[in-house]
């Protein structure tokens, strides 16, 4: 199972290209086994600036099996976070440390550029898709 982060999915939906986005387009094509948190849908879909795309990504986001971190997914996030900040890695927000932890606990892997999750994968066994 891949989960793809914010980040890919506002690169796809606006089209830009990237590693990262031709990746995210072979796996909808080939219909891999995709999956999102809920966050990541309120991540991607505040972006918007016009109702049809605001409804276009919606439409595609919630089609995808949701992950739904558990309390104590959020309590392990919460310890993740102090775990890297005692090795002193910053990870800018808790969002990026309850998706990496939602990702860990059902071992998927993960589509993201975002530098926080490579921090977080050097000192977890968090799979991060790379090129």
């Amino acid at each position: 199972m891949m989960i793809v982060d914010s980040n890919t999915w506002a690169d796809f939906f606006n089209g830009i290209r990237s590693p990262h986005v031709q990746h995210l387009e072979v796996a909808l094509q080939e219909e891999e086994d995709l999956a999102i948190v809920p966050i990541i849908i309120t991540e991607v879909l505040q972006g918007f600036r016009t109702d049809s795309g605001f409804q276009r990504a919606r439409l595609v986001l919630v089609s995808l099996p949701i992950i739904q971190p558990t309390v104590n997914c959020h309590v392990r996030a919460a310890r993740l976070f102090r775990s890297l900040r005692r090795k002193g890695v910053t990870v800018r927000g808790a969002v990026d440390c309850i998706i990496a932890q939602a990702c860990l606990d059902i071992e998927a892997e993960l589509l993201s550029p975002d530098a926080d999750f490579e921090r977080i994968a050097l000192h977890t066994p968090l799979r991060l898709w790379r090129l």
